[in-house]
């Protein structure tokens, strides 16, 4: 990605952890462990000491940063004790919240996929489309796939900006599918019903309901001592 930062330079322990900022800070997203290995020129768990070092300064300051692995990398994101002070000055922010609808069609993408449309239709006991397209919009999901019936429908799966909107390293983090809450990014304004507007419903289970998914208030994905 880079030439060596270490041509004819080096640099203090102090100067490797600003670096270490600064790209990650310009970056805006994770970068791999591979591709900062390669940067620093270091093994892993040099490169890991490195990090920790940086989050033990952060700590220590009462920084308004620390670095969190996410999306199969490591990232700069805010410190959440500051998350109240963040919103005072900003307004609390909606960028990050879904309608209630899609954040059910993602969950049901998130744990069964890869997984067609009627598939994700038939547990969630309405149409998907709408839906499915906003995450698709979004990049939240993306098409990986086909069935292997003669229909050839898309299956859909989540993405590296799925694992950096909820900020977990991987899809092997995901909690038990029973702890799912979603409140916590669906938009506040949302007053849509769970059914996708103006779609007919469609066929749920055998009992003739809906699978067993959550759809209440919750916290999806998200660990409290994140950052916001």
């Amino acid at each position: 990605m880079i030439g060596s930062l270490f041509l004819n330079k080096t640099y203090s322990r102090s100067e490797l952890r600003g670096l270490l900022e600064a790209i990650l800070f310009v970056n805006g997203k994770a970068i791999p462990i591979e591709e900062l290995k390669k940067m620093f020129e270091m093994d892993e768990p040099e490169m890991m000491a490195l990090i920790e070092e940086a989050n033990a300064f952060y700590k220590q300051n009462t920084s308004g940063f620390h670095i969190l692995p996410m999306a199969g990398g490591w990232q700069m994101v805010t410190n959440p004790h500051y998350k109240d002070e963040l919103n005072e000055v900003f307004g609390r922010r909606n960028d990050n919240k879904l309608p209630k609808s899609v954040l059910e069609t993602l969950a049901v993408i998130a744990y069964k996929q890869p997984v067609s449309k009627e598939e994700v239709d038939k547990i969630r006991g309405v149409s998907s489309s709408r839906s499915i397209n906003m995450l698709l919009a979004l990049k939240l999901a993306t098409i990986s796939g086909a069935t292997d019936d003669m229909i050839k429908s898309p299956l859909y799966s989540t993405t590296d900006r799925f694992l950096e909107f909820f900020r977990i390293r991987s899809l092997e983090d995901l909690p038990p599918l029973s702890s799912i809450d979603l409140s916590r990014y669906r938009d506040e304004d949302d007053s849509a019903s769970d059914d996708d507007t103006g779609e007919d419903p469609k066929g749920g289970n055998e009992a003739g309901g809906k699978e067993d998914i959550p759809s209440g208030p919750a916290d999806m994905f998200q660990n409290e001592s994140q950052g916001e």
